[in-house]
């Protein structure tokens, strides 16, 4: 597959997509270019763990990242399939998971996330990796001390991405916020901002229904791994 055909995205029509109302567990799906824009810029890779895996979106994708070492997996939902069922907002969970050099997820929001990253941060070897709303900046009181003692080394700001149908049905809709890519590599000495806009982000789409397929989103990393994106 050609680079400029990569770049095209390819839709096609999930079978079951949630329409209205908050999904349980603050589960929301991560789209697929989360993940390969996070591989653009920053290459993971040893023993990586996802405490969060949901249906596998992230780490079916660094499962074919060739720079991945080792791959755990954990999620509270005993209905989805993972390695370990524990609850990542609790430190005595993290201590059964198996030592890592990068965690890497999109933890629910709310008052869950601050701290899976706390945890995460502590565990990981090199940094961590982690999809959140960029208000997550914001240092409230469950994360401004974490936040000026360990301010993230870059942050990739995301165009909107639609998880769900409005309480209609009717349109997809966005959060208040946009998502951002935040990252903590404890190798670096400084701090950085990228924007991304989506005419720049490889196999963009905006909302489930226009999602790529699978096997494309694995092109893409394959691509990438080898310096052609």
């Amino acid at each position: 597959m050609t680079v400029a055909q990569l770049l095209t995205p390819q839709p096609y029509t999930s079978a079951s997509i949630e329409t209205v109302g908050r999904h349980p567990l603050n589960f929301y799906e991560s789209p697929s270019w989360f993940t390969t824009e996070l591989l653009r810029h920053v290459r993971l890779s040893g023993v990586i763990g996802e405490p969060c895996v949901g249906h596998g979106a992230i780490a079916s994708l660094l499962q074919a990242w060739p720079h991945t070492k080792q791959m755990w997996t954990n999620d509270i939902d005993p209905h989805k399939s993972a390695d370990y069922r524990m609850d990542a907002t609790l430190s005595e969970s993290w201590a059964k998971f198996p030592d890592s050099d990068w965690i890497c997820t999109n933890p629910p929001f709310s008052e869950f996330a601050a701290p899976i990253i706390k945890n995460a941060y502590q565990k990981a070897r090199i940094g961590v990796a982690t999809f959140l709303l960029t208000s997550f900046l914001e240092p409230c009181d469950d994360r401004a001390d974490f936040l000026q003692q360990h301010p993230p080394s870059l942050v990739l700001i995301l165009p909107r991405f639609c998880f769900r149908k409005d309480k209609r049905g009717s349109r997809w809709a966005t959060d208040n916020v946009t998502i951002s890519c935040f990252v903590w590599d404890k190798r670096a000495t400084g701090q950085q901002i990228i924007i991304r806009p989506k005419s720049e982000i490889i196999g963009f789409y905006k909302n489930p229904e226009q999602a790529i397929s699978q096997e494309r989103a694995i092109e893409i990393v394959q691509a990438i791994a080898k310096g052609e994106l």
